[in-house]
């Protein structure tokens, strides 16, 4: 494999395959969850010359190493046995680090997925923008609407998004997570917006329009306050 040789010197300088917990990826990013976080050798890593550079933040050793990551993430698991889903080794790591630590891992895990999506969503509403701008599209023009539904998709549907990258972080069934998000969307549930008295079961309910929006505004400050010290 082409990063056999450069995924095995990864796994000795973060402490060997037996200090690894559990390793997942993101856009960039190689995340593991190490035992000893002592073993690892950071300035080593740091000095490879595929690895940009070393964070570690929410209880994870963090490896940037760039668009290449999904590469090295296969080649590291061709050449260490790393404990999987619901392993004694898993569990160990996840009862390692402050309860913030864990809450912070949540958050990150769950939105590192979406930054590709969000991004390519926000350039191309900034482009439809200049393209008014500069008389180049109306908002009545098919084409400006079928491309502004493109990029609104991502932000509209939000909630659905949020609940698959959740779901995989507590371990749960992402379609089960993603049908959550969906039904706040459902035209049923949106179209009881502004109706008094609605109650479920005799409990009472107050229906809010989810899209657009992340459901604990509390969740994403605290993940921008961390993703602000992260690069991307």
């Amino acid at each position: 494999m082409k990063y056999e040789n450069e995924a095995k010197r990864i796994v000795e300088l973060v402490g060997g395959e037996k200090n690894i917990s559990s390793l997942v990826h993101c856009a960039t990013r190689l995340r593991f969850e190490l035992k000893d976080e002592g073993k690892a050798d950071k300035a080593g890593l740091t000095k490879l010359p595929y690895v940009l550079q070393v964070v570690i933040s929410g209880g994870q050793y963090q490896v940037v190493i760039g668009p290449a990551v999904n590469d090295y993430f296969n080649a590291i698991l061709s050449v260490a046995k790393i404990g999987g889903s619901g392993s004694k080794d898993q569990e160990a790591g996840a009862k390692k680090g402050t309860v913030m630590d864990r809450v912070m891992k949540v958050i990150s895990g769950a939105f590192s997925p979406l930054i590709p999506l969000l991004a390519g969503a926000g350039m191309m509403k900034a482009l439809l923008t200049v393209f008014i701008e500069f008389g180049l599209m109306d908002y009545e023009d098919p084409t400006y609407l079928i491309l502004s539904a493109a990029g609104n998709a991502a932000f509209y549907f939000l909630p659905i998004f949020l609940g698959i990258t959740l779901a995989k972080q507590f371990g749960s069934n992402i379609y089960v997570g993603g049908g959550i998000g969906a039904a706040l969307l459902e035209p049923n549930f949106t179209g009881l917006l502004g109706t008094e008295g609605v109650n479920f079961l005799g409990i009472g309910v107050t229906p809010i329009d989810y899209a657009s929006t992340i459901l604990y505004g509390d969740c994403i400050r605290a993940f921008w306050n961390d993703a602000g010290q992260q690069s991307i």
